[in-house]
């Protein structure tokens, strides 16, 4: 009777850690969808490099996250410094997924719109299967070949506009969307075994201060870099910070360190409704319906894949 009870409870504690995971993946979503639009209004009223808003976005959300586990009189944070193979595996992370993932989602933004680079983002979860089938040794599902289908079909979609002989999306734009969407696998797939030993707030605070720092010094010119902004930019810009980063990444990895990488990033995948919905509302983006029949058409493919 004991062992059943005990067994039970196992599972009602298992159940609602899912619940709460899923919970924080779309929470993480929806904010990165906010983060777009508000990275796109930035660009829009006041021409603020791309470099500057990534570089100060990420030194303040770190530190956030670093004051965050002082609060707690958490150590772990340094213990993750003292700890080689941790370091790397930060590093990792750092590099091919937090680095790659924002400024190459970043410069998409300048070239497109932010729901054009967020749904190209969403390809992520193309590469974070495809290290599923190589980690399980297992070939491609049927669902999973359909939904990649779909994926290169809402792709074609939006680039050429259904037209092939020309290019609706500057290739610009394309080419820094795929990168998002490699740095978006980065994401969901480097961290896993830090989080697990480190948590959210060492891992995300490392990674978000040493981006900012190291990309600081190729910010064009500090001096002017936000002269342009009046307050309502101000306001977004500090709503950036807060929401649609340290809170967004936060829930994010919270998300992965619970129900796994693949769950979230498919989960995640509120991301482009999100956008796509503020981007319409907020600053007035007018999409055509081979953008739309595009949009639709990756969004079909992320449950197929997850």
């Amino acid at each position: 009777m004991a062992e059943a009870h005990t067994g039970a409870a196992s599972r009602a504690g298992s159940y609602h850690m899912n619940l709460r995971g899923m919970a924080y993946a779309l929470t993480g979503g929806a904010l990165w969808g906010f983060s777009g639009t508000a990275v796109s209004y930035l660009f829009r009223s006041s021409g603020i490099d791309p470099m500057w808003v990534m570089s100060v976005r990420m030194v303040l959300a770190g530190i956030l996250f670093l004051m965050l586990s002082a609060a707690r009189g958490d150590r772990r944070p340094i213990e993750l410094l003292r700890d080689k193979s941790a370091v790397r595996d930060l590093l990792l992370f750092t590099g091919g997924g937090l680095f790659l993932n924002q400024f190459s989602y970043l410069m998409a933004i300048q070239a497109t719109n932010s729901a054009t680079a967020t749904v190209l983002q969403s390809l992520q979860l193309l590469p974070v299967a495809a290290v599923a089938c190589v980690v399980g040794r297992r070939a491609p599902k049927r669902r999973e070949v359909i939904g990649m289908v779909l994926a290169l079909g809402g792709t074609f979609l939006i680039t050429t506009g259904g037209d092939p002989s020309r290019m609706a999306l500057p290739p610009a734009g394309l080419a820094f969307g795929l990168l998002a969407a490699l740095g978006g696998a980065g994401l969901a797939v480097f961290p896993r075994r830090i989080l697990a030993r480190y948590g959210v707030a060492a891992v995300n605070g490392w990674a978000m201060l040493t981006v900012g720092l190291a990309t600081a010094p190729f910010v064009p010119d500090w001096g002017r870099a936000a002269a342009t902004f009046d307050m309502s930019c101000w306001v977004v810009f500090a709503a950036l910070v807060v929401l649609g980063t340290w809170c967004s990444y936060l829930f994010y990895m919270q998300g992965v360190r619970e129900i796994g990488s693949l769950k979230t990033a498919m989960l995640s995948t509120v991301e482009p409704i999100s956008a796509t919905v503020l981007s319409a509302l907020w600053i007035g983006v007018v999409f055509s319906p081979t953008d739309l029949a595009g949009f639709a058409l990756i969004i079909a493919m992320m449950p197929l894949v997850a």
